[in-house]
């Protein structure tokens, strides 16, 4: 984060709240003299670390050198200051387990040994979270994460969790840290454009729905130390490359001066933080403080005059008394003096910054999709039980890139104020090979795993197909299978085992080596190449049990009379043909509408979001927007109409928009389940000015509640959130479940991990609340930072959805996955 929104944005540090931290007062004593200021603070723990943000101030190339190459720097600062005064002795904390595994796996013996040795003695501290994350993960990959760094964990036995920066937590991480044997969480979030449950610094029980919990201290930002004891700032000017020679570390004095009467100036400027505190109700003898070095901040190196500036402090007699510190070592201070009623808060940490990643649409989505087949992986290998040489590796590298891809930094500081840059566009270059490295090997494994199964033959040499469930809850889906590869005519799957005739849908692709070209080719971006043909084919099946296995015989049944579905068992559409848009849809078991017919937006309507005025990305990021100031609108109709299909009412709509060269959105109403699919295709041009996205979902219900998962654990919607946190958009993951007094509904949102609750609010500092309405808004895409995110390109973004309902009292959960394998056989 840049230095200059720190300070700008400070008072934004507790979100405009005014709540004491625990309910209790303090009173800091006038000083009597110069040297002696009453104080109920008797010792500050400074805390120096590195903070990790892989990219923003160098390439995340550059980021790991730097921050494997603190290591040595650490143990040499600790050799030199081993006969100090022991407040004074230079002490280290990992942020970040990442760097040590980096750091470990290029040590030397005698490098790891001192380490090792550093470590018993208390001078560095193994911290127990992998980097600063998002709240993206998902639970299975973080905790084969978690299990892959174990003999870390094993070894050093953390006990203290820290992630800084970032303005939330996902709620399962209390569980995840507790089966690690951490007790104690060390937050430092960053106070721009965010805020805070309870204003910081202050404790807190942090619990899960299990009454499972950490002890968080909710400290101020992880470079905030600095401000304590220095007007100025270091650095002037920006964030400067690593390479620019006219930038430099402050050296000797600079920062941390150990010159008496610098340190008198930096008491003096203590005393008045200190009374801010005071006005602020902070309780307890005992502070801890963060420090991140001053020249990039984020990155940045050890800082070696902490130790001679805390031995003069403490030599001169000044208190409060300066401890270079850890967090072990304050959480054994702290805990002795904390009272038994310590306030406790339930519930996801929502994060202010979630909606950053939504900047990065197409990438997300295959992030996502990386996402579920890993989890496929997973299950798949009881199913199967293939020999694949190598592959507990190559699944513990999956896993790794899928949890680093959720690691906090989107983008360089400045990557929105020069998008062409060398460094913005190295940056997404090596952020965003995570993703799509983690989707290829994904699907490598995958490929591997079918051909070492038993069930495989080359499709040259056979006719049939097997599908196979590899998830663990029934699958209901399209398969789908190579046109282009196939060596004999067919136009549909025979089932084997009843007889039954799936007949084929294609899948038009522009392709090399085509055959006959369509007539009618899709507005593919350039679509002057190849001609268009069937890349592939698709048929749909239901019902397929975790684990189960089909055969299908590939054939052409001239004689098949296709079904062309004119009505549906579970559902009544209901079209508006002089708006050419679905405005409802009834649910024949409860003879309810599915969607709200007095909701402003129509069912699956996509929405374009544009803030107005001077510097309006600003004005968002410091939620001060007026909302006259935001315009909505949505895409103009140009066509719309209904396509036969023996599965499914299909509607098709083309769609325009000067954001885009053209947007498709396609509708498949089952017959025989109660579901709804619904595909929204963008060919999206390149954006530059503030906008956003969303599609809209005005469910229709009684006494709506709604649920989501983050990181495993059940998150009821103003309910199981911490107060004071961000209610502008939550981060949803696979979707959304809302249980009403009416009808039962689940929302699956597989690409877009993001949403709004009950409206567009955008830019009010709204804190959690609980819904009125069941109307829900997927967030497609955004570009409001005004640091750290890139801005929107060219790009093709389809975002599928998946409605459900059910009856009240139903336990509908969002579909995962619908991904069912298939792959020629015998």
């Amino acid at each position: 984060m840049n230095r200059r929104n720190w300070i700008r944005n400070n008072a934004l540090l507790t979100g405009g709240i005014t709540l004491s931290p625990l309910g209790l007062n303090q009173v800091i004593g006038k000083e009597n003299n110069r040297g002696q200021a009453k104080t109920e603070i008797k010792e500050i723990h400074i805390i120096n670390l590195s903070h990790t943000d892989f990219g923003y101030t160098d390439l995340p190339s550059t980021t790991w050198q730097i921050h494997v190459n603190n290591i040595p720097l650490v143990l040499q600062y600790c050799e030199e200051t081993k006969d100090y005064p022991q407040e004074a002795k230079f002490r280290w904390t990992m942020e970040s387990l990442w760097i040590l595994e980096r750091f470990w796996n290029q040590a030397t013996r005698v490098q790891k040994d001192k380490f090792d040795k550093l470590v018993a003695e208390g001078r560095i501290e193994v911290t127990a979270m992998p980097g600063n994350l998002t709240c993206l993960m998902d639970e299975y990959e973080f905790n084969n994460e978690l299990n892959r760094l174990g003999s870390f964990y094993e070894k050093y036995k953390p006990k203290v969790a820290m992630q800084n920066d970032v303005n939330g937590f996902s709620l399962g991480l209390i569980q995840s840290l507790n089966n690690l044997g951490v007790q104690h969480f060390v937050s430092g979030c960053n106070g721009y454009s965010g805020g805070v449950p309870l204003p910081a610094p202050s404790f807190l029980w942090w619990q899960n729905s299990k009454n499972q919990k950490l002890l968080v201290y909710n400290g101020e930002g992880y470079p905030n130390g600095y401000d304590y004891f220095h007007k100025e700032h270091f650095r002037r000017g920006p964030v400067p490359h690593r390479y620019d020679i006219w930038y430099n570390q402050p050296t000797g004095n600079e920062i941390f001066s150990n010159k008496r009467n610098d340190i008198l100036k930096s008491f003096d400027i203590l005393k008045g933080k200190l009374e801010q505190l005071s006005n602020q109700g902070y309780p307890f003898p005992y502070l801890q403080l963060s420090f991140t070095n001053h020249l990039t901040i984020d990155n940045d190196i050890p800082c070696r005059q902490l130790s001679e500036f805390i031995k003069t402090w403490n030599e001169m007699g000044l208190q409060p008394k300066l401890v270079l510190s850890t967090p072990s070592q304050f959480f054994e201070k702290i805990n002795k003096v904390l009272p038994s009623d310590l306030t406790s808060l339930k519930g996801e940490w929502c994060d202010w910054w979630a909606d950053g990643v939504a900047s990065t649409p197409v990438e997300l989505a295959v992030l996502q999709e990386a996402k579920r087949r890993n989890k496929d992986i997973g299950s798949a290998l009881e199913w199967l039980k293939p020999d694949v040489p190598g592959l507990p590796e190559r699944l513990n590298s999956l896993n790794h890139d899928l949890v680093f891809s959720a690691e906090h930094t989107w983008g360089a500081y400045d990557s929105v104020a020069h998008p062409y840059d060398e460094r913005t566009l190295g940056n997404h270059l090596q952020k965003f090979d995570y993703f799509f490295r983690s989707n290829e090997n994904s699907k490598l494994i995958k490929a591997d795993i079918i051909k070492a199964s038993g069930s495989y033959k080359p499709f040259s040499l056979t006719n049939k197909i097997e599908v196979f469930n590899p998830g663990k809850t029934e699958r209901i889906g399209w398969v789908e299978i190579s046109a282009t590869a196939m060596r004999f005519e067919a136009n549909g799957a025979k089932d084997l085992l009843t007889g039954e005739f799936f007949k084929f849908e294609e899948i038009l692709g522009s392709e090399w080596g085509s055959r006959d070209g369509a007539s009618v080719p899709p507005p593919e971006i350039p679509n002057d190449v190849w001609p268009y043909h069937p890349a592939k084919y698709k048929f749909f099946v239901k019902g397929l049990k975790p684990g189960q296995k089909k055969k299908f015989e590939l054939v052409n049944n001239r004689a098949y009379t296709p079904k062309s579905l004119e009505a549906s068992k579970f559902f009544d559409v209901v079209v508006d043909n002089s708006s050419k848009a679905i405005v409802d849809i009834k649910y024949k078991p409860q003879n309810k509408s599915v969607f709200d017919i007095d909701s402003p937006y129509l069912p699956g309507q996509l929405i374009m979001e544009r803030p107005q005025g001077k510097f309006p990305r600003e004005a968002i990021a410091n939620r001060s927007l007026d909302s006259k100031n935001i315009l909505h609108s949505t895409p103009k109709v140009v066509d719309f109409k209904k396509e036969s299909s023996d599965y499914c009412l299909r509607y098709k709509s083309v769609m325009e928009e000067d954001f885009a060269k053209r947007i498709e959105q396609q509708w498949d109403v089952f017959d025989d389940s109660p579901r709804i699919e619904i595909t929204t295709t963008i060919w999206m041009k390149e954006n530059l000015e503030p906008m956003a996205s969303y599609l809209a979902f005005p469910f229709s219900l009684q006494t709506p509640r709604a649920f989501y998962k983050s990181l495993g654990e059940e998150v009821e919607v103003g309910v199981d959130q911490m107060p004071n946190t961000c209610a502008e958009y939550n981060t949803i993951q696979t979707g959304v479940s809302f249980k009403g007094g009416d009808m039962n509904i689940a929302l699956s949102t597989p690409d877009l991990p993001m949403g709004i609750f009950d409206g567009l609010v955008r830019g009010k500092r709204r804190v959690t609340f609980k819904p009125q309405t069941a109307h829900f808004y997927n967030m497609v895409f955004e570009n409001y930072w005004i640091t750290n995110f890139a801005i929107l390109r060219p790009a093709k973004i389809v975002a599928r959805h998946i409605i459900q309902c059910g009856q009240p009292g139903e336990n509908l959960e969002p579909v995962e996955n619908t991904e069912i394998w298939a792959y020629p056989t015998m």
